[in-house]
């Protein structure tokens, strides 16, 4: 993971999408289960982030049109409601799902019983918020994910949707003909907590990840395939693990920007000049690029779990593939 060197330059300065590379550095090197398995959990989270770091201060500096590919549209096998045209599939989307968690997932689903068919990356919608997932996703406007088991569109289109706002709460399925969409707010619900200020928050998401999946996946039944997938990820702000900027230029995006990393263009039209800034003018949005950390006022600036922008963290979700 150190050895960021020549044909990892050649790589990112060769021309045609460098995503595909980037994923299976990160699946199978950064966030892989022997990575996992040779540390204890804060060691690895701390030397995964740290690699990403290097490696996005080398993109942001010497191959800038990555992010770029970060905008562009997700891959179409991997919608949602065309996955859910099945209606022997279930997808689960755990809200704020991000890749360093996914040797957790692969371990449950071999504990489980569940042969893993694919082990890859989403992407998350832009800006990387839930609501903005949902719209691309699921075809039935800016809701909130509690809003999803009411929606008469996903009913029509033969898709139970089931929401979940705590670990221990278990699912009751009952229509074993629909295709199922199961929504957990975890762990995303849980970066709001005054842990998030702390590393050992990812040791406490790591504890309760057991017992959700008993309470979610492992109650799907009379499916033949299960997605597990995410609507954005995070970064993790730990010391060191920020692109390093000058006062002046942080006081500028800290003013735009505040404890968000992306702005509504409508709202706020006058962003900095700043090469740390990427525009999205198709959806008229602002968003910071790479690891900036914003340090502005109040308890938000204290986290050490951010999302919302342009990164490899933020952008790219854990997309994995079961066999029942």
């Amino acid at each position: 993971m150190e050895n960021l060197t020549l044909p990892i330059l050649e790589d990112l300065t060769n021309p045609g999408n460098r995503l595909t590379w980037i994923k299976n550095w990160l699946v199978e090197e950064v966030w892989s289960p022997a990575h996992y398995a040779s540390l204890n959990h804060i060691e690895y989270l701390k030397q995964g982030e740290n690699a990403v770091n290097k490696f996005e201060t080398l993109i942001a500096a010497s191959a800038d049109r990555i992010y770029r590919e970060l905008l562009s549209m997700n891959d179409p096998d991997k919608n949602l409601l065309k996955v859910l045209a099945d209606s022997k599939t279930a997808v689960v989307v755990f809200d704020g799902l991000s890749l360093r968690e996914l040797p957790i997932i692969q371990k449950l689903s071999q504990k489980s019983g569940f042969k893993i068919n694919g082990v890859d990356c989403s992407q998350a919608a832009i800006p990387c918020e839930t609501i903005d997932y949902i719209e691309r996703e699921m075809n039935c406007g800016r809701i909130g994910p509690s809003q999803l088991p009411g929606r008469k569109e996903l009913k029509e289109k033969g898709i139970s949707a089931f929401y979940t706002n705590d670990p221990t709460q278990r699912i009751s399925l009952s229509d074993e003909n629909s295709a199922l969409l199961v929504w957990s707010a975890f762990p995303d619900n849980t970066y709001k907590d005054s842990g998030a200020r702390f590393e050992n928050h990812f040791e406490n998401i790591h504890m309760r990840f057991e017992t959700l999946w008993m309470n979610t996946v492992q109650q799907i039944k009379g499916k033949t395939r299960i997605i597990i997938t995410s609507d954005h990820g995070y970064i993790f702000f730990g010391t060191g693990m920020d692109f390093p900027r000058s006062g002046q230029e942080m006081r500028e995006l800290n003013d735009y920007f505040g404890n968000d990393r992306y702005a509504f263009l409508p709202e706020k039209p006058n962003h900095p000049a700043s090469d740390d800034i990427i525009i999205d003018e198709t959806r008229r949005v602002a968003l910071l690029k790479g690891r900036v950390k914003t340090r502005s006022t109040g308890e938000a600036a204290s986290k050490l779990y951010k999302h919302g922008g342009l990164s490899l963290m933020e952008m790219l979700t854990p997309w994995v593939v079961l066999e029942v």
